[in-house]
């Protein structure tokens, strides 16, 4: 803890409300540096001129569509978006919002960051509707609070998220793919510049949330200033890691489409700082926008380089180190810096981060003053202080938030009038101006927190924690970390006659407000110190939460002595991750105030410290102190590893060799080691295998997940990809979605593989199922060690153990996804291995193929279905496959 920031701590004026009143000389001046000094100066780009702020959204992004119909516009972890794709489906979802709503009616979007979000809130700009954010993994109750402010006409969603909306609440569009394009004659009705565009709730100090409106300028503006600043074009492809409900999120979705560039959105709650990693290698990523601590994550996962693409990494929402920019700059020695300083409520900052202008702070400066903004720096009764001297940011601009949305419209609570056009906006947040300029933000004025990226009122939690009827009062901290991260503490007194698990019934309570405004710490205390004036006296409570940090340190000292030594580690990385000591055994991570990105941190602490391999997971299945340390004694290693070394290698390629039905890759060793190719043959293997686990429930889920595993193997092409029987379907789905993508495939070949047996004659689709689980069956009952467990001595490592009832699971899942999938295109040549022995009565592979790939190549191999991978076949196979790897 640095002791200096601490909320409301502040003698300056906590809690007034004065109106500022600033003299025309007391604006700061804007500085005369160009938005990218210290940038991309010399990158190409088009300038959003500032006239492009009175034009409609809608027709920017018809013009990035016109110069670029078949560039990707917006990806996620299973599909990409053309420009084309992109106007064709917001058309359509933009028809249909306007059949179902009128003008100024507000509609909600549900939808989890990804792909589809950015084009749902398109549509709604393109007809002319406001629209509002909401939180898919929001509380139930908070959801609730939402909906009743916001009072939308209609919701869009994805449909497991639809579900959790209350039953006549408002109309629902579920959004589960790109919607059908609009009639030809369809054009957008846009909002006017001055118009509600967007809706974002935030943390409110009733312990309600509030939705901050933006208008359709204001959003312009903060896309004129990143795309201006930044120099972003249409090579760029942004990553950002933020909640879709953030306007970190609304932001960078518009300015990378307006620059005709490729967007992809993040949710950190939901990826992992593993697979963000991977993203930026695997996408070469040009741009990525994190909050600090996510980046301190990140970079705590892995020592791997983020790739050579990587250009800008932008950083706002939370304190920034100067330790944080050493560490990015080692890992990303060629990418610029570059600092936002914003609110929800209004845009106000942002500059490259230049190495020079260190001074012997830890905590870097927000930036300068710069234009479309007037700045003033003032005292609580609103008077300028003088240059240098510490006062509160004030913002004064066209651009900023219209109002609050409440019982379903616009009011102007908390915002100014100040110039024609114009509003002022009191940030906050304690600042001074250092001689060269630039501004150091050193606390806050008022109880407002950032907490990973998000905003949050400690009046709020306070509030919410005095819902409990056994609460008499309530004292809320934050307290900073040692990377400037905050951690909320809070102190609660009973009423007489109180429950002994009050505090248990208060961490339940709280888990119905979002993860952010949960305390890390609770305590109960007789009385919560107060000043005269009834305010809570932050110092006593400092001092109360002090001691209390003491005495837990000397407890959790002696319980570690007598415990082993990953008791002890896992006890130290809970304290360093959650700023708190472990209460006891039965303890829940997430009760303590943890979070899935604390989740994280927790599990490569304990890597760091027990130098294992753990699943990111393991937390999250053991949230218990005591489980988490059972977990760890066992030092388990991921339960499922897709791929599997089936052959060692030389070459830069592998053969990459999906699983048959019954999911294991034992059927697969024969040919794997009777290929004369230079390169590896990696086995694919299922999900499931493990009775913890449950199957893959289509073909296109094993696409993903066995894509994504090949990515992290082979990061490029050309791919060469096999399938036997029913894993030539997930090679074959696979491959579309490799070329769509981009990539170039060398081979893709399927041993006997046959598309949906729906269409076959019911007694030939029956008597094939039961021969082949017969089959299965009897080889588990009869040789379990050889099938299901571990090959020979001289085998691959990571082949699963398993017992039949699972393979058997397995095998009826992959039944079932064949049934269900049906095979697009593919604009290349599929090699079909056929067996000699094949059944007379089962339909021709050409007739089976020929509707789904441009060529077709028959391949003879020796046996039946079932033991053309045996030996003695597999040298034969072994050789034709051989063959056509070297492109014969």
């Amino acid at each position: 803890m640095d002791g200096r920031e601490e909320p409301g701590h502040d003698d300056v004026g906590e809690g007034e409300t004065a109106t500022v009143d600033v003299a025309v000389a007391a604006w700061l001046a804007p500085d005369q540096r160009p938005l990218d000094w210290n940038g991309p100066t010399g990158r190409p780009f088009v300038r959003f001129r500032d006239q492009g702020l009175d034009r409609p959204v809608i027709e920017l992004i018809e013009c990035a569509v016109r110069r670029h119909p078949d560039r990707i516009a917006l990806t996620d972890a299973g599909a990409s978006v053309t420009y084309a794709q992109l106007w064709d489906g917001l058309s359509g979802l933009a028809q249909i919002i306007g059949a179902r709503t009128r003008p100024g009616e507000l509609v909600a979007i549900l939808q989890p960051a990804g792909a589809l979000f950015p084009l749902a809130m398109l549509a709604c700009l393109a007809i002319g509707r406001p629209f509002a954010v909401l939180d898919p993994d929001a509380p139930g109750e908070w959801l609730g609070q939402v909906l009743e402010d916001a009072r939308p006409a209609l919701i869009i969603g994805r449909d497991d998220v639809l579900d959790r909306v209350p039953t006549g609440a408002a109309h629902v569009i579920p959004l589960t793919g790109l919607p059908r394009t609009a009639g030809a004659d369809w054009r957008p009705t846009p909002l006017g510049p001055d118009e509600p565009a967007c809706v974002l709730f935030t943390s409110g100090s009733t312990g309600r949330p509030k939705g901050v409106v933006i208008s359709h300028r204001g959003l312009l503006q903060r896309v004129a200033q990143s795309i201006n600043a930044a120099h972003i074009n249409a090579q760029d492809r942004l990553l950002t890691v933020a909640t879709a409900g953030a306007v970190t999120g609304v932001r960078d979705a518009l300015t990378a489409l307006v620059a005709g560039a490729s967007f992809r959105l993040v949710d950190p709650q939901r990826v992992g700082a593993r697979e963000i990693l991977e993203a930026l290698r695997t996408e070469a990523i040009t741009i990525l926008f994190a909050f600090p601590a996510l980046l301190r994550t990140v970079l705590a996962c892995s020592n791997e380089r983020p790739g050579e693409a990587l250009r800008l990494i932008r950083i706002g929402g939370d304190v920034t180190l100067w330790s944080d920019i050493d560490r990015l700059r080692a890992w990303a020695p060629k990418a610029s810096i570059q600092l936002i300083y914003a609110a929800t409520e209004a845009p106000m900052m942002q500059w490259f981060v230049d190495d020079a202008c260190r001074t012997g702070e830890a905590r870097i400066p927000i930036g300068y003053p710069l234009p479309g903004n007037r700045l003033a720096v003032v005292d609580a009764a609103g008077r300028p202080v003088p240059p240098g001297e510490v006062g509160e940011l004030v913002v004064e601009s066209p651009h900023v938030a219209l109002g609050l949305w409440t019982r379903g419209g616009c009011v102007s609570d908390g915002f100014e009038a100040a110039a024609p056009g114009c509003r002022r906006f009191r940030t906050g947040d304690m600042v001074r101006q250092r001689p060269d300029g630039l501004l150091e933000r050193l606390g806050r004025r008022d109880r407002q927190v950032k907490i990973r990226g998000a905003r949050v009122e400690l009046d709020g939690v306070e509030a919410a924690l005095r819902q409990h009827p056994q609460v008499r009062d309530v004292g809320v901290l934050a307290r900073a970390g040692a990377d400037g991260t905050a951690t909320l503490v809070a102190h609660v007194s009973a009423r007489d006659g109180a429950s002994t698990d009050l505090l248990g019934e208060l961490k339940v309570l709280m888990r119905q407000a979002p993860a952010p405004m949960r305390p890390s710490r609770l305590y109960l205390t007789g009385e919560i110190p107060r000043l005269p004036s009834s305010k809570l006296d932050v110092r006593a409570l400092m001092a109360l939460d002090e001691a209390r940090i003491r005495s837990e340190r000397v407890a959790a000292g002696a319980t570690a002595a007598d415990g082993d030594a990953i008791a002890q580690a896992a006890a130290r990385a809970w304290r360093e991750v959650l700023q708190a000591q472990v209460h006891g055994p039965d303890e829940d991570f997430f009760d303590a105030g943890g979070d899935s990105l604390k989740a994280i941190s927790l599990t490569l602490e304990l890597e760091r410290a027990l130098d294992v391999e753990l699943p990111l997971s393991l937390v999250h299945e053991a949230p218990t102190f005591a489980g988490l340390c059972e977990a760890l004694r066992a030092q388990r290693k991921p339960d499922y590893v897709p791929l599997v070394p089936l052959k060692p290698g030389d070459g830069p390629s592998p053969v990459f060799f999906v699983h048959g039905a019954g999911g294991t890759v034992a059927d697969l060793l024969p040919i794997a080691r009777s290929l004369a190719w230079p390169g590896p043959v990696i086995g694919i293997q299922a999900r499931g295998l493990s009775r913890r686990q449950a199957p893959h429930p289509t073909v296109e889920a094993m696409a993903d997940d066995y894509l994504a595993a090949i990515k992290t193997r082979q990061p490029r092409g050309p791919y060469y990809l096999c399938g036997y029987s029913f894993g030539g379907l997930v090679a074959f789905e696979m491959a579309r979605r490799l070329r769509e993508a981009g990539d170039e495939i060398g081979l893709v070949g399927l041993f006997d593989t046959m598309t949906s047996p729906l269409g076959w004659p019911l007694p030939i689709w029956l008597a094939c199922v039961a021969r082949r689980a017969a089959r299965f069956a009897a080889e588990a009952i009869a040789a379990p060690g050889a099938r299901l467990g571990r090959p020979p001595q001289d085998g691959p490592a990571g082949v699963p153990k398993s017992a039949p009832a699972s393979l058997l699971k397995v095998a009826a899942s992959a039944v079932i996804a064949s049934a269900r999938y049906r095979p697009g295109f593919y604009p290349g040549e599929l090699k079909l291995f056929i067996p000699a022995e094949r059944d007379p009565a089962l339909p021709s592979p050409q007739a089976l193929w020929g509707r789904h790939a441009a060529a077709l190549s028959i391949v003879p191999a020796p046996g039946a279905h079932l033991t053309m991978l045996s030996r003695p076949h597999a040298a034969h196979a072994a050789a034709s496959l051989t063959r056509c790897l070297q492109g014969g």
